[in-house]
């Protein structure tokens, strides 16, 4: 089974990234059939990546070699939610579970994506963001892909939440970017060495400001997605506009 990459905590040790490099230079990975780093460690998704190496090493190399290491994984519906479904599916990808299996034409199998007997533990699928900690945007889609949620199965309510939580960060930056120098001072006494306002007003052109406000005026359901998206699909989304930097001194 792989490491997820996109969260890890980690204490760097000089050490153990030279091993790192010997097991890459030694390049024992192998395919046809694609059974990985060792030939033990592979045929998943980012395999010959360090989402394959990083077992390889944890579970295989250094045991082996007698050096041990204080390593635990977190929940990952709570650290790195993906939402994603812990079962295989009779489609050829993962899908989440189905609402309606007939309508939707594919449904879970009793086998678990990570080889346990018993995966409930982690239908992360079915938890909600306000039990999460961090989000990884893979089987909902990017934000910026204006994605529907995934409808008509069980995941829906959780990626809509998820993905309604990032719009709502976004507004909120954007907001921050508007607010202007507090009390508009400009004196020079508000300036750091480059002669920059330590305010935080990024977006001060009123051209800029314009700009801000058309980006929230997409047309698909405002109370999701908060007016960054017209339609669903990438093409259909908002760009973030890009701010105008910190207010220049108008005095030196």
């Amino acid at each position: 089974v792989g490491y997820q990459g996109g969260f890890l905590a980690v204490r760097p040790d000089a050490r153990v990234l030279e091993r790192y490099r010997e097991v890459l230079r030694t390049g024992d990975f192998l395919l046809g059939p694609r059974d990985g780093w060792g030939g033990k460690v592979g045929g998943f998704y980012g395999d010959v990546t360090f989402q394959g190496i990083l077992p390889y090493y944890y579970e295989q190399v250094a045991p082996k070699e007698g050096v041990a290491h204080n390593e635990a994984e977190l929940d990952r519906c709570v650290f790195n939610q993906m939402a994603d479904n812990p079962r295989k599916s009779t489609y050829k990808f993962p899908r989440a579970t189905p609402l309606d299996a007939k309508k939707m034409g594919f449904r879970d199998t009793n086998i678990c994506r990570d080889g346990r007997k018993d995966c409930s533990d982690t239908d992360c699928q079915r938890i909600l963001p306000k039990d999460s900690v961090t989000t990884h945007f893979t089987f909902c889609k990017k934000p910026w892909d204006c994605s529907d949620g995934n409808p008509g199965t069980v995941v829906s309510p959780t990626c809509l939440g998820l993905l309604k939580e990032w719009y709502g960060i976004r507004r909120e930056l954007e907001d921050w970017w508007l607010l202007p120098p507090q009390n508009n001072d400009l004196s020079a006494a508000s300036m750091n060495d480059d002669g920059l306002s330590n305010q935080h007003s990024f977006y001060w052109l009123e051209n800029t400001i314009d700009r801000v406000k058309q980006s929230r005026s997409g047309s698909l359901d405002n109370a999701q997605y908060f007016g960054y998206c017209d339609k669903i699909g990438t093409e259909g989304y908002h760009r973030l506009v890009e701010p105008d930097g910190q207010r220049p001194s108008s005095t030196k």
